[in-house]
């Protein structure tokens, strides 16, 4: 997709209306997402020697009523909820099926647990502080299936206060695919979310699920009310979050029995994660196997070699050619080849948060390695 054809909806109104918003302006995307979804898990057996397909509705319904997430989401994101409802109800969708939109993540380690034959490498991410003339960058290549190509959407969240919220939200850039609720973004406060998948550590099946904690993150005014909640909930599934703002950037290795901070010492507030745990201890059985663990570390070997040099501030361009690198060929930054199948392999969208006199969004709808980069400002600034 060139990030000029992206589909920018503006969501406005209580929770409902927005997520009616979101479902009528994307009907068409999400029809076609949520079959293409369904396919994709149907292509899974129970082990790689077999590759038998599974029944997908049996599987689903195993998914939603083995696992309680929706107890999480009422505690936690009752306001995202609803935006959920509206949008299944605006799309056509049953709200089973656009609830699992919502827990991509959730399901990936549920059908590893089942010992289907999941992929694990997904997603590079970074927080640089107080680079060249004292801006500071965060972002990511979010990696996932290349069955999205063509239905990424950017979501510009209005500011919006809501019955649980004592102040307003701050108008919001999310990036996403159709029919999911947020991947990772910026607020116009300046604060900035990214997320890796960190398969190895343990789960929890009433924990809050990934796109809930992105979308309720960048719900927040500061960074210290952003890392209160994201070490206040019990986490549904292992995940690395960079939380970015303004010459300070976070790192959390969390999980569902635990949340560690993870801060490097030699790279000066500098950050870097891909997908293997770096500090937090929590795994799970079976570990990652050590040909998947090569990807992620080649990854990460790569981003911090262009980008960790203390000696050395970056700009925006030295940034691009590091979320753009192949490194190492058959483990590159930038993935614009699906070499590990139909599930995931594929960098959906590179994102840049730039933290200067206002923040800003640079976006990239594909992999940066062949997809221009397009600047995004919030309305208010």
């Amino acid at each position: 997709m060139k990030t000029s054809n992206i589909l920018v909806i503006e969501l406005t109104g209580t929770p409902r209306e927005r997520g009616r918003i979101y479902g009528e302006s994307a009907k068409p995307q999400i029809t076609e997402i949520v079959e293409q979804w369904r396919h994709d898990l149907g292509n899974y057996g129970q082990n790689s020697a077999t590759a038998k397909p599974i029944d997908t509705d049996e599987y689903l319904n195993a998914f939603l009523t083995e696992t309680n997430y929706l107890s999480a989401i009422q505690k936690w994101t009752p306001n995202l909820l609803e935006e959920v409802k509206g949008l299944a109800e605006a799309s056509g969708q049953p709200f089973e099926t656009m609830l699992g939109m919502q827990l991509w993540d959730e399901e990936w380690i549920f059908g590893l647990r089942r010992r289907l034959h999941r992929p694990t490498t997904k997603c590079t991410a970074f927080g640089l502080p107080n680079q060249h003339e004292g801006i500071s960058y965060a972002g990511q290549n979010m990696d996932v299936g290349s069955w999205v190509d063509g239905k990424q959407v950017l979501l510009r969240v209005m500011p919006h206060s809501d019955k649980a919220e004592s102040v307003e939200s701050p108008e919001t850039l999310v990036f996403t695919v159709a029919g999911n609720i947020g991947l990772n973004g910026l607020n116009a406060g300046g604060l900035g979310i990214t997320c890796n998948t960190l398969a190895q550590l343990n789960c929890s099946t009433q924990g809050l699920p990934v796109a809930f904690i992105v979308r309720a993150i960048l719900e927040k005014q500061t960074l210290e009310n952003a890392q209160r909640f994201l070490t206040a909930i019990k986490h549904a599934s292992g995940q690395n979050y960079i939380l970015s703002s303004p010459g300070d950037m976070r790192c959390f290795e969390c999980c569902g029995t635990g949340v560690a901070r993870y801060v490097p010492t030699e790279y000066q507030g500098r950050v870097f994660h891909s997908n293997h745990p770096l500090i937090n201890t929590d795994i799970c059985e079976p570990p990652l196997t050590r040909s998947k663990r090569k990807n992620t570390e080649a990854r990460l070997a790569s981003i911090c070699h262009r980008l960790g040099d203390i000696s050395r501030l970056y700009d925006l361009d030295d940034i691009k050619a590091a979320l753009a690198a192949h490194d190492d060929p058959d483990n590159p930054v930038s993935r614009n080849t699906n070499n590990e199948g139909s599930s995931i392999g594929y960098t959906a969208g590179s994102s840049i948060y730039e933290f200067s006199d206002k923040p800003r969004l640079h976006l990239a709808a594909g992999p940066p390695c062949e997809t221009a980069f397009k600047l995004f400002e919030f309305k208010a600034a």
